[in-house]
């Protein structure tokens, strides 16, 4: 990773040689927004993360409550994110934007049929793990407005999101 030192509100770099998984961890350390949806995640919560411009693999995991992306594999994730460049440059340009805000801009890019804008997802745990692990906190502290986005996409309440998860499980 380059600079870990950057102080908490720097934004993410907009350097062209920055690579995405070290714009995405500057992104973490400085987004208000990350750090709150990372308060309802367990220690146990962990998300294996890929990016299709940049070798290796890395982890999302929450450390002394806070949001990190580290190298190395995941060991027990919850799921697989694969974001393309576009996607991890339309985040890391939005470290003031609340949770609400990065909860809808995340779900749009899981839908884009952009390949340099998508954000895929693979699930490997099912609706009880994710509880106990915290993402529905996650999803609640986006609020009103990532609920309502849901709606306006044919997902609304426990059924539709059960539904919605066991499709991504079967990607």
């Amino acid at each position: 990773m380059t600079d870990s030192s950057a102080p908490a509100g720097t934004p993410p770099s907009s350097s062209p040689t920055e690579s995405s998984p070290d714009a995405l961890a500057r992104f973490f350390k400085s987004s208000s927004a990350g750090r709150t949806a990372a308060a309802s995640l367990k220690k146990a919560a962990e998300v294996g993360v890929t990016f299709t411009d940049a070798p290796g693999d890395f982890r999302f995991t929450v450390e002394d409550g806070s949001p990190r992306l580290v190298p190395g594999k995941a060991k027990d994730p919850d799921f697989e994110l694969t974001l393309a460049p576009g996607a991890t440059r339309a985040l890391c340009a939005r470290p003031d934007a609340d949770v609400g805000d990065l909860g809808i801009l995340f779900f749009q890019h899981m839908v884009a049929s952009n390949p340099d804008e998508k954000i895929r997802v693979k699930l490997h745990s099912g609706l009880l793990k994710l509880t106990m692990r915290g993402y529905l906190g996650v999803l609640a502290a986006g609020g009103q407005k990532v609920l309502s986005w849901m709606a306006n996409k044919g997902l609304q309440g426990p059924g539709a999101i059960a539904s919605a998860l066991s499709k991504l499980k079967k990607s």
